[in-house]
């Protein structure tokens, strides 16, 4: 990028995960062993809520592993600094996707509970299910999911792959050969994963649809993907023990892009809203009705203000997007929102009052233990192993010459 500084030859150090990221992991590994426990109780004791709450921390935390699938192939695709510096951190995502095939294989035990679909006596009585049950069926479902893990792991892996290799190597044409096979993968990732939320998620709701809203889902994927991102890179990087390497240019790069993505993200939630709400049509409405009805309306409001606004006003600044200080509370600002917003959109199909919820499970906003129970056991487990794949690897590209040079400007 323009103000850069030029390449150099100065050879990129061997760096590593600092002893304090062994806390992260012991904790994260309790933390994940505890939820897992109280999903095991909620399981025996309420398996609708637990099996609906289950889907909403599945979904927030299978969206890292999506999310930055879909960064890492954008980085090989368009280049730049900011990718090279950040690319340990999404190649770490990326790689616990076999983690989220297997998070997957447990809500597949629960699909009565969330699916309407799924149950024979609702399609019966539903001419909406039963005008979708060619594609909305179980074994067309299992196969599309199957066809979605392929196509992730295939083009993650193999990227991957090739990345080890110029580290081994350096050798100058897998830059080339790296973009060549992403670009086509960028826009295979980016149908599969807008197809697989409607899926997974949209499928849900009896009578609503939209084109727009998978690839909804999927860019606040890799707006929390940058957010990760960025908070582990400048906590990682304290100290300056990347030797100047992660500095001003880089985070006012990653702070653009996050800048970038989260009017990306408003642009498609406000396009679905706009196209919904003036047509008026019912099947179409209520599942915005849903959403502003009680306590909703007001995580409605909260999801505007965390997820738009006020990182929209914050990242304004040029000198915020430099501060690393100032950076990373943006960062974690919204990785906490995104939650709100996942929550926001995952749960009022169960806890609704249209009578076009055939699952629902409360009269209205409601807020159960299982919520808190799935989200510690799944993000426990997936926050131990993003930590583990991260520590197996040097967390900067040791020949790829698009990695800064040391400047004066480092993380403090």
């Amino acid at each position: 990028m323009r103000g850069h500084p030029q390449d150099s030859h100065i050879p990129v150090p061997d760096i590593r995960l600092g002893p304090g990221a062994a806390s992260v992991e012991r904790y994260s590994a309790i933390a994940g062993i505890v939820g897992l426990l109280l999903c095991i109780v909620a399981f025996i004791v309420n398996r609708a809520h637990f099996f609906q709450s289950y889907l909403f921390a599945f979904i927030y935390w299978g969206g890292f592993a999506i999310g930055g699938l879909g960064v890492l192939l954008l980085h090989h695709v368009v280049g730049g600094r900011w990718g090279a510096t950040a690319r340990r951190f999404l190649e770490a995502q990326m790689r616990t996707l076999p983690l989220i095939f297997l998070f997957f294989l447990i809500l597949l035990l629960g699909m009565k509970y969330v699916y309407p679909w799924t149950r024979a006596d609702l399609v019966a009585h539903s001419s909406y299910l039963h005008q979708r049950r060619g594609y909305l069926n179980v074994p067309s479902f299992l196969i599309r999911v199957i066809v979605y893990f392929v196509i992730w792991l295939f083009w993650g892996l193999r990227v991957n792959k090739m990345a080890d290799r110029q580290d081994e190597t350096g050798d100058p044409t897998l830059r080339e050969r790296m973009r060549a096979f992403s670009a086509p993968g960028l826009l295979i990732f980016t149908v599969t994963a807008s197809f697989a939320y409607i899926d997974w998620i949209l499928s849900a709701d009896v009578l609503y649809y939209s084109t727009v809203y998978g690839a909804m889902i999927l860019i606040g994927d890799v707006l929390q993907s940058f957010a990760l991102t960025l908070m582990v890179m400048i906590l990682a990087s304290k100290g300056d023990r990347f030797g100047g390497r992660i500095n001003a240019f880089v985070l006012h790069d990653l702070g653009n892009l996050m800048f970038a993505f989260t009017i990306f993200w408003t642009y498609l939630t406000a396009s679905q809203l706009i196209i919904t709400w003036p047509a008026n049509l019912p099947q179409e409405l209520q599942w915005y009705l849903d959403r502003v009805h009680g306590t909703w309306k007001w995580l409605a409001t909260t999801v505007a203000l965390t997820m738009f606004a006020i990182p929209f006003c914050a990242l304004l600044s040029q000198a915020r997007k430099r501060d690393p200080k100032r950076l990373i509370r943006i960062a974690i600002w919204l990785l906490v929102a995104r939650i709100i917003d996942i929550f926001w959109i995952v749960e009022p199909t169960f806890r609704n009052v249209t009578p076009g919820g055939p699952l629902a499970t409360s009269p209205g906003f409601a807020v159960y233990w299982t919520d808190f129970a799935a989200f510690l056991g799944v993000g426990g487990v997936w926050v131990y192993a993003f930590m583990w794949q991260l520590r197996k690897r040097p967390l900067l590209p040791l020949r790829d010459p698009r990695v800064m040079a040391p400047v004066p400007e480092a993380v403090a």
